[in-house]
């Protein structure tokens, strides 16, 4: 199997035999996992994420047990339905909720967080509506709980990074026909949004770890002290080439 690595391998395992027991020819089964693996590879994305369980999948690719097997490109992210556009996007822990909101306003809804810890987002083209969105901080295992807790209030989970879990739930429910949305803005040009206390928080946390070495190179040994000086300068430059980066890529996108 091309393309496929350690972590994809049993998915794609599981696919084809399920596809070669639905009547699919097995030239066609080897052609179209390894196409699909070769995706999977190059994206970097978790095949289940992207097509979901693979009984579920096979019998998208094979219905009713036979026939032809789609060309595997109309199952990739890359080509949705027509009548929606996607759009992925980061930003950081303090003022993301805020961003949400405001791009649930402008009818995007988060299907999940990626690997990479972007929200994953598409818009309805022909009917948009408007999304709310709420962050619990809750350990892994207390996820299940906590969307529990807020099913009865219409919210759904979205996705999980770290310690944070992300909720959405439409407006309809609330607001009724003024949720659809008649003229929603384009889809932002931009990318990644970093906050103006994200670049602090990296410049102080930074500015901590260098005044704890210096205080150590007081009290170390004189032998050891160039040696950690050069690894305070490094990890100083390191800080600032951040900040910088972070900025330039914000005004960049």
């Amino acid at each position: 199997m091309t393309g496929s690595g350690p972590m994809t391998t049993p998915y794609f395992e599981e696919l084809a035999e399920r596809l070669r027991a639905g009547g699919v020819p097995a030239d066609e089964v080897a052609g179209t996992v390894d196409d699909l693996a070769a995706y999977v590879a190059e994206s970097g994305a978790d095949p289940r994420d992207e097509f979901g369980e693979p009984e579920e999948f096979a019998a998208r690719l094979a219905p009713s047990g036979g026939g032809a097997v789609p060309e595997p490109s109309v199952a990739t992210p890359s080509e949705e339905t027509a009548s929606a556009e996607t759009w992925r996007w980061t930003a950081d822990a303090f003022h993301e909720r805020r961003l949400l909101n405001r791009f649930g306003e402008e009818g995007w809804e988060v299907e999940r967080v990626d690997s990479l810890g972007r929200f994953v987002s598409h818009r309805d083209i022909e009917n948009p509506q408007r999304w709310e969105y709420r962050r619990e901080t809750v350990l892994p295992a207390r996820r299940a709980a906590a969307a529990e807790r807020l099913a009865p209030d219409g919210w759904e989970p979205c996705g999980s990074w770290v310690c944070f879990e992300y909720f959405k739930r439409p407006k309809a429910a609330s607001l009724g026909p003024e949720a659809e949305l008649d003229d929603p803005p384009m889809a932002p040009a931009r990318h990644i949004f970093w906050s103006r206390r994200f670049a602090i928080f990296i410049v102080c946390y930074s500015a901590f770890w260098i005044a704890m070495c210096a205080v150590w190179l007081l009290v170390a040994p004189g032998e050891d002290r160039s040696r950690f000086l050069l690894g305070c300068l490094v990890g100083a430059v390191l800080a600032v080439a951040m900040v910088v980066t972070v900025r330039w890529r914000q005004r960049a996108r």
